[in-house]
């Protein structure tokens, strides 16, 4: 389960920004479905609403968790590359020049398996400036930390770092080069949270459409539900070909709208944009809720009706036995609604006169502006807020078109 995220100098993120899904104590609506009980001193949200301007920067803190995760899974493959290879690494903020070339830092708190891991790093290009991991039963222990080619390890409590952070590269992430090995119980885990860590986006199919068709292939039990889930499209059934294609099937009707036959649809094809994005949308989903996992998804809502919007919803926080979490960017106002998310799980971006994305919990404002039956969607669309701004109409902006 996913405590905290933080971030700085990564890309309209310029000062240190973090969401955090503990929740608020003193909130206490909708607490038997959207709250997970930790077991210990707090409790943890399902899921968090973030809404925010065009250009805000909401994308920019989804593609801020895609490349933590990346750089995690990829650091010890990519520094076998000549630098030509290695793509984009130019992430820090340019609208400043005390943020100009230097380095873009993260940090994940997570549970699993009742442990609690506080791990992150700071990079600059591909250099890795400092790495820490801490671990936390009953009190936080550090594990390790590292300033460039220095090294403070747990001899006792994390024996296989003192093993191998003699051979680590500077730009070779130590919990990547520990993963290379099997006797690294604990850097395992740690690498396991983040591969499981679901990271897609709303508006571009290429990202996800893999876990729905993997899951159609050893799954009959997703297939059933997929086609369940799918049923009010009228399709009928859902198939993969060999040539990795998804095939959905419809009803032929004769004269009397009797069902005669059947006909496949080429997904990518034939369906609509939002049947193909439900579709995709769903495998992730699915992985997500029963193999109780983290997924963020950037513009959840795209292409989609708000009543799916909110059966999504439904999803983690009514049938989630498992602790799945769900972390969404959103434009749809309508899930702005106090019978669908509480207070403390919506969240805003906005940017400010300088360029730089700001991020904070509606939870912030007095709670005299924002009691639980407050009209939420209203103040949102009237920018009490923020993070709502759009053209200003003006007059010279009209006559420029007529002159």
């Amino acid at each position: 389960m996913l405590i905290d995220f933080t971030i700085k100098n990564f890309l309209s993120y310029k000062d240190e920004s973090s969401l955090v899904l503990s929740r608020i104590k003193s909130y206490n609506e909708l607490e038997d479905s959207h709250v997970i009980n930790f077991g210990r001193d707090f409790e943890l949200l399902k899921s968090i609403a973030i809404f925010g301007s065009n250009g805000g920067g909401k994308t920019n803190l989804i593609t801020a968790v895609k490349y933590m995760k990346d750089v995690i899974h990829n650091s010890f493959s990519e520094s076998l590359k000549k630098d030509s290879e290695r793509g984009r690494s130019d992430f820090y903020f340019k609208l400043n020049e005390t943020t100009i070339n230097k380095p873009s830092s993260f940090e994940v708190s997570f549970s699993k398996n009742d442990i609690i891991y506080r791990y992150g790093f700071k990079i600059l290009k591909h250099e890795i400036i400092s790495e820490w991991l801490y671990k936390k039963v009953k009190t936080e222990t550090l594990l390790f930390e590292r300033e460039g080619p220095n090294f403070k390890v747990n001899k006792n409590g994390f024996s296989e770092g003192n093993k191998y952070h003699k051979e680590v590269k500077d730009d070779v992430l130590f919990l990547s080069h520990l993963g290379q090995y099997k006797d690294t119980p604990v850097s395992n885990e740690v690498i396991d949270w983040f591969f499981h860590l679901n990271v897609i986006s709303g508006l571009d199919n290429e990202e996800y459409h893999n876990a729905t068709k993997e899951l159609l292939r050893e799954s009959e039990k997703f297939k059933k539900w997929l086609i369940l889930t799918t049923k009010f499209l009228d399709i009928s059934n859902i198939e993969i070909t060999d040539k990795d294609k998804l095939v959905t099937y419809h009803n032929i009707f004769d004269e009397n709208n009797v069902i005669v036959d059947s006909i496949g649809f080429d997904l990518e094809m034939d369906e609509s944009h939002g049947t193909q994005k439900l579709i995709y949308l769903l495998g992730a989903i699915y992985d997500s809720i029963a193999h109780g996992k983290v997924l963020f998804v950037d513009e959840l809502n795209s292409k989609l009706h708000p009543n799916l919007t909110k059966v999504i919803l439904s999803f983690f926080h009514e049938i989630n036995r498992n602790n799945s979490q769900l972390i969404f960017t959103a434009h749809d106002s309508t899930i702005l609604d106090k019978n669908i998310l509480r207070r403390d799980q919506v969240w805003f971006v906005d940017r400010n006169q300088y360029g730089v994305s700001e991020l904070y919990p509606m939870s912030d404002f007095k709670s005299s502006s924002i009691r639980k039956t407050s009209d939420f969607r209203k103040k949102y669309l009237d920018s009490d807020f923020g993070a709502a701004e759009t053209i200003n109409l003006t007059r010279d902006l009209v006559s420029i078109i007529y002159e």
